[in-house]
């Protein structure tokens, strides 16, 4: 039993030195996730307090800095974890309410490479809660990129961007994403899902376990009602106008409470009437307390933003050329209408702000943004409360995260359930190709042909499965990936999807073979083939799939689009058939002769020669260079030791158990195929913010 009560809101002093932390242990248990088991501990030393760091796994803070050992003085705040703040007065530590957010800009700089982007030139800004303010200008005058550095996406070379009690928000900016909502100019929502299904599954994702069941229902039904979307339910987001669209993905990012939200050109390729809705949406979110920012190049509503910031290229890049009420644009740029404040703000005919030389007395004077200290105007007077729902409701970020791998196993699996024409290959894509595979059996000679087909259509139907997947989600997995779900979760929870889906595949695909090839072959060879071993088969098919799987997933991996990814596919799955002893026309030859598909101890052992013994009096034959590249490249396939599994061939000058080495040269090459996918995929990922418009 803790000295204090669990989540107690008063720490007196007189209790230290105390433990903060999550376990039943610890002195004052709080239990929001973001606190660690054993966080931090508050000391008395020679009468003063201090607060020291116990190696949390999320950190503690004093007054927005990280800290390991810290003394603490009267009106610090100190904050354990993400959301859990203390104010310290004489008698000890009081909890308060996290402050507003907002954002504040200082002297903003952003390059790519030697190039400048945008720049403010000693321009600041200060965006309070409950206000909606708007970045406006032409094409190439860097909003989108000025947006994704207030993201945390990109940091800017100069300058600095505070959030709160963040001073710099890189210097922690997982609590800053956890407090942000960030959504590009495209709609990232599940088409074949309903509305009601895409919220839920972002409310699973990003809300953490201590919000019950219950809550979550009123958090989704809340959303529905904010953005008009009841009605819109259980319709699938398919059939969904645009305006519906963008207004479920604001709706997605609002249901986990988020303090700021960023918004890429929200309205692009609405009508107007959609248009002026989602701009009142945006209006109200901000009524509840957020700051809102949306970059825009229509003004129809500019007048419903309390704030604007107009960018416009001056001597290449981007430069402030306006900042303050929408009202006072035109009288201020001298012109009647935003057709030539546009032509203007491309030619780079206005005077750049922040520069105390050429700025005007008279426009300085009622610039807000131009302070170097943060305005004393109070927040907007329509700020209404922020949601019940509080900031530690916010899932933490965890490297494996149970819920978050439940969560797109299922989505996953919905989601291809609700695509017909994938629901239908699925299930009889595997029927059809053992129909065909047990049909042309009449005379095959031998059951060669039949083990290495089967190995081949199991290889492809893990690619086919899964190589347009990866690319196909990319927006979304970033969309979750900042929302807090982790790759570890999201890539074992793809390979358990596919896995699963594979074994249902191929037990359709082996059940149709056992039942239809013995009437199709010869009697001889359906004896042969009676006495096949359906689980070394079945284990040997499946491993063959994961490598198919695998390969397929790098592939949609590195690729940028689900063209591309396809287009892969025939290049991905033929050199398993073509340096093949099938396609090789070596197939009458023996085992231990020179040929392709040899089994492994026979390559390894006989490099260059054939393995039989010549007749007396002949020399061994050596193999010709081309049969010896085959061979070497033929190991890099998962066909080769598949079929080989399952064959399980005599091999002159060695025992029957020479399977086995085919066996683990499989399970090599499998792990090889999917290490390589994993480790390409958080190589990558880092590159796909920027790409995807985030």
């Amino acid at each position: 039993m803790g000295k204090l009560k669990d989540n107690s809101d008063f720490i007196p002093r007189s209790a230290f030195p105390l433990v903060v932390g999550r376990a039943a242990e610890a002195d004052l248990r709080l239990t929001e996730p973001s606190i660690s088991r054993l966080h931090a501990v508050l000391e008395d030393r020679d009468g003063m307090m201090y607060v020291k760091d116990l190696e949390s796994r999320f950190g503690t803070y004093v007054n927005g800095v990280q800290i390991r050992d810290r003394r603490l003085f009267a009106r610090d705040h100190v904050r354990f974890g993400r959301f859990v703040t203390f104010e310290v007065g004489d008698g000890g530590l009081s909890r308060i309410e996290a402050p507003g957010i907002g954002l504040e800009i200082r002297g903003l700089e952003i390059t790519v490479g030697d190039r400048l982007l945008v720049t403010f030139q000693g321009f600041n800004w200060t965006l309070l809660p409950g206000r909606v303010a708007g970045i406006l200008g032409p094409s190439g005058a860097g909003k989108t990129m000025l947006l994704r550095a207030l993201a945390g996406v990109r940091p800017p070379s100069k300058g600095t961007i505070a959030s709160g009690d963040l001073p710099d928000i890189w210097q922690d900016i997982d609590a800053y994403r956890q407090r942000l909502a960030f959504i590009p100019q495209d709609d990232v929502v599940y088409p074949l899902l309903t509305v009601r299904e895409n919220l839920f599954f972002a409310a699973q994702l990003r809300l953490s376990e201590m919000v019950t069941p219950d809550e979550q229902t009123e958090r989704i039904e809340a959303a529905l009602e904010l953005f008009g979307l009841s009605q819109h339910a259980e319709k699938p987001v398919a059939v969904l106008s645009g305006g519906q669209r963008k207004r479920l993905s604001i709706a997605m990012e609002w249901i986990r409470n988020p303090k700021i939200f960023l918004l890429d050109e929200p309205t692009a390729g609405l009508d107007p009437a959609n248009e002026a809705r989602v701009m009142e949406h945006l209006v109200q979110v901000a009524h509840r307390g957020a700051s809102v920012i949306c970059t825009t190049h229509l003004m129809q509503n500019i007048y419903l933003l309390d704030e604007i910031l107009v960018l416009g290229v001056y001597e290449g890049c981007g430069t402030v050329a306006f900042f303050g009420p929408p009202q006072e644009l035109l009288p201020s740029m001298g012109c009647r209408n935003f057709a030539d404040v546009y032509e203007r703000l491309e030619r780079g005919d206005f005077t750049p702000l922040g520069n105390p030389v050429s700025r005007p007395a008279e426009r300085a004077s009622s610039i807000r943004g131009l302070s170097d200290e943060p305005p004393s105007s109070s927040p907007s007077e329509r700020s209404l409360p922020p949601p019940s729902l509080q900031q530690s409701a916010v899932r933490p970020a965890r490297e494996l995260d149970l819920t978050g791998l439940n969560v797109v196993v299922k989505r996953s699996l919905l989601n291809l359930w609700r695509d017909r024409w994938m629901r239908w290959m699925v299930l009889v894509q595997p029927a059809i190709l053992g129909l065909v595979i047990s049909l042309t059996q009449f005379n095959p000679g031998r059951l060669f042909g039949l083990f290495f087909f089967s190995t081949v259509v199991a290889c492809w139907l893990g690619m086919n499965n899964s190589i347009r997947d990866l690319v196909r989600e990319r927006r979304n997995y970033i969309r979750d990936r900042l929302g807090g779900l982790s790759s570890t979760s999201y890539l074992l929870a793809k390979l358990l999807t596919f896995g699963l889906l594979g074994m249902g595949q191929l037990v359709i695909f082996l059940a149709l073979l056992y039942t239809l090839t013995p009437g199709v072959l010869p009697e001889t060879l359906s004896k042969e083939f009676r006495n096949q071993s359906f689980p070394i088969w079945f284990l040997t098919l499946w491993l063959t799939y994961l490598g198919g799987l695998g390969l397929a997933f790098v592939i949609s991996t590195i690729v940028n689009t689900e063209d591309a990814a396809v287009a892969w596919l025939p290049i991905a799955i033929l050199p398993q058939i073509l340096f093949s002893a099938s396609a090789t026309g070596a197939a009458p030859l023996k085992y231990t002769d020179a040929r392709p598909f040899r089994p492994l101890v026979v390559t390894l052992y006989y490099p260059t020669t054939a393995a039989e013994k010549p007749p007396a009096g002949q020399q061994r034959n050596t193999l010709k260079a081309t049969a010896v590249c085959v061979d070497l490249l033929s190991m890099a396939l998962v066909c080769r030791p598949g079929v080989l599994i399952v064959e399980q061939p005599k091999v002159s000058d060695f025992n029957d158990s020479i399977w086995i080495a085919d066996l683990c040269h499989l399970v090599i090459l499998v792990s090889v195929y999917l290490i390589s996918f994993w480790i390409i995929f958080r190589q990558r990922e880092r590159f796909w913010p920027a790409l995807m418009g985030y």
